[in-house]
């Protein structure tokens, strides 16, 4: 099981493959701009189902290494708040970056919306922004571009759908070491070191920080009359919860955010945060749980069905995976975005950890995968498993 992943499949499965082939898209069904290229909305020719993809033209591209970059992290990214890739294609001309569509707008589009959150709304955002921070950090990732545009919702009016999009600025860190990279972000939302040239990791957590500020007032902390007006602000590092808005917002919140939004070497780190009381507050609710029943019952299956099963749980709709997402996040009590042994308690020296889709493979019942409603998902299915020989 350890050897199957979901990095496996998204390379896989797009080869000996054209892009046309599998999709069909229209250039007038534009849904944003992207790192490097456009994201249109294709369809899927075989299934007729919507997803996203970005075309990105390969002569446009001037630093190759960036788009590299991101191209790995993406394929290697396993989360279920960090946007799904199902496959990426590559011709003469294009790259195209195949990607779940999502409907809901992003974190900007919601503040512009409702003004601002009150505190549950803005845990229920910000306990996925730190998962996910926290997840791909562990695999010594950081973003240096997180800002309210780069967070997704999957669903209109479901906050708890929400996706970490565009990995085109990131860069791969050893803990400790201090890096003199580009000045790299958006402002409002870089942190101070990173104008000085000379940053780590931890350049993401100041961002998450006003992001959460944000959340709860409308506006962000620092600001000016112009980009080099709001840097300096930055560099300042003065802020206030002086507006109306902040009246009803307990301490708590206000001390976590005065603990986030400090010079690098004062600000907490993500297992800090992740144990504030603020953050604590927050209640993961847990559905469909893994057992030892799922575990032994997957043991029993063909190498091929493990396969076909975890190809499957990677296109499900999310509507359909739900209770499942809801038990794997219950289960992380670490919240590190992979189960671990001591986590799930009953997996043996095959099984050392669990990511997101694997676990997601485990959970399937028989009446998801052999429902008449996944016809179209059969069809792709079969071209890795011969599980409905079963």
């Amino acid at each position: 099981m350890q050897q199957i992943k979901k990095i496996d499949l998204v390379r896989n499965s797009s080869k000996n493959k054209s892009f046309q082939e599998i999709y069909e898209f229209n250039k007038c069904d534009k849904l944003g701009q992207g790192s490097y290229g456009m994201v249109y909305k294709a369809v899927h020719r075989a299934t007729g189902l919507s997803r996203a993809v970005k075309i990105i033209q390969k002569t446009s591209v001037n630093q190759q290494e960036r788009l590299n970059n991101e191209l790995r992290t993406v394929e290697l990214l396993d989360h279920p708040h960090i946007i799904r890739v199902f496959e990426t294609y590559e011709d003469m001309e294009y790259i195209y970056v195949v990607m779940e569509i999502c409907k809901g707008g992003d974190i900007f589009d919601k503040v512009l919306e409702y003004g601002n959150f009150d505190e549950y709304g803005a845990l229920t955002i910000f306990i996925q922004i730190i998962r996910s921070v926290v997840y791909y950090q562990s695999l010594n990732i950081v973003h240096r571009d997180l800002k309210p545009e780069n967070f997704l919702f999957q669903k209109n009016n479901d906050l708890d759908s929400l996706y970490i999009i565009d990995f085109g600025l990131v860069r791969v860190f050893s803990p400790g070491i201090q890096y003199q990279w580009t000045k790299a972000g958006t402002a409002y939302y870089v942190a101070p070191e990173v104008l000085q040239g000379t940053y780590d990791n931890k350049c993401d957590i100041w961002s998450i920080g006003v992001i959460l500020y944000v959340l709860l007032c409308g506006y962000p902390p620092f600001y000016g009359e112009n980009e080099h007006e709001i840097l300096q602000s930055i560099q300042k590092g003065k802020f206030d919860f002086d507006g109306p808005e902040w009246k009803n917002v307990s301490i708590e919140v206000k001390q976590l955010i005065c603990q986030i939004l400090q010079p690098k070497l004062q600000r907490i780190d993500l297992k800090t945060i992740l144990k504030h009381p603020w953050v604590q507050k927050y209640v993961q609710k847990g559905e469909i749980l893994l057992t030892k029943y799922h575990l032994d019952r997957w043991k029993q299956y063909h190498i091929l069905m493990q396969i076909g099963l975890l190809y499957l749980a990677t296109q499900l709709d999310q509507s359909e995976i739900l209770d499942i997402k809801n038990g794997f996040l219950f289960m992380n009590r670490s919240q590190s975005g992979i189960l671990s042994k001591e986590e799930i308690g009953f997996l043996d020296d095959e099984l050392q950890t669990l990511e997101y889709y694997q676990y997601i493979s485990l959970c399937l019942e028989p009446t998801i995968y052999k429902n008449e409603k996944q016809s179209d998902n059969y069809l792709q299915f079969k071209e890795y498993s011969d599980l409905f020989r079963v």
